[in-house]
């Protein structure tokens, strides 16, 4: 299997496309933190037009574990630019899907000189906006999983089966609407990866409590200078609304909504999603 090495470990990578192609390569960051790249694998769909490179970021999926002190958005940064450097890239498009945009904001923000345009699909920008959003849809929820929720949260109770049953409520509607998928997200096992998630994130995705509870880079969206794509599922959790705001606040950013899609689109609607993700990249070669 295709790794690199870097400072931070080995990491696991895939990539389609010739080298020769017209388009610029498209560089993709899977969600999480601790996921893997498996559920973006429909993006290779666009690898008759550019070469696509999706990897595992380090710690999680097939690249190798790490240790406490690098589950950071500065070990994460260091280890795409590590990645671009090693493949040889001049320019290219960027995508981030779920905390990948968090990861592909902060690339940009410090290191973002050959990205082209960039893609931000259910962007996690800020964790006060992100919980905000959570709240509303939670409200809409049944009243019995409503109370459980809240109630857990209040005694800190959120590795019970109860807060794990309304939390599946939840996530039938706004994570991933089909079914057999989320049972294969829910039922995956990987410990480290679970670590991270659990390290930077929380206990679910509606309330974060680990390193990540006081993220905001909103107020730095006008920086971005690059033509920017903020797409949203209907039912997505990171709310298309929210989503909207974000395009208007970017210098140069534009939103598109999958109908009929929650969070993760890529599993649930991938030809709309490349589709739309095509007709952008191609519009900014």
């Amino acid at each position: 299997m295709p790794y690199i090495e870097h400072a931070l470990g080995k990491t696991y990578y895939q990539r389609r496309g010739r080298k020769t192609a017209k388009g610029l390569p498209l560089v993709c960051l899977h969600g999480g933190p601790g996921g893997h790249s498996r559920r973006l694998e429909p993006l290779f769909e666009l690898a008759d037009e550019r070469q696509v490179y999706l990897y595992d970021q380090v710690g999680g999926g097939r690249s190798t574990a790490t240790e406490k002190r690098d589950w950071t958005i500065p070990a994460f940064v260091r280890e795409l630019s590590a990645l671009v450097d090693a493949w040889e890239l001049e320019e290219f498009h960027l995508f981030g899907a779920s905390w990948g945009t968090t990861l592909a904001l902060e690339y940009l923000l410090r290191r973002g000189k050959k990205v082209r345009s960039v893609v931000f699909q259910s962007p996690m920008f800020s964790t006060e906006d992100w919980e905000s959003d959570a709240n509303r849809l939670i409200k809409k929820l049944p009243s019995e999983e409503r109370k459980v929720i809240q109630y857990c949260h209040e005694i800190g109770a959120t590795d019970s089966e109860v807060y794990a049953q309304a939390m599946k409520t939840y996530y039938e509607r706004h994570v991933c609407r089909n079914k057999r998928v989320l049972q294969q997200m829910l039922g995956s096992k990987d410990p480290n990866g679970g670590q991270i998630y659990g390290h930077m994130w929380g206990p679910s995705e509606f309330k974060a409590t680990g390193t990540l509870s006081r993220y905001d880079s909103v107020p730095r969206l006008g920086e971005i200078t690059q033509p920017s794509l903020v797409v949203c599922g209907e039912y997505d959790e990171a709310q298309p609304s929210t989503g909207k705001r974000y395009a208007k606040q970017l210098a140069n950013g534009e939103f598109a909504c999958i109908a009929n899609a929650s969070h993760v689109i890529g599993a649930e609607k991938p030809k709309a999603l490349v589709k739309v993700i095509r007709g952008f990249v191609r519009s900014h070669d």
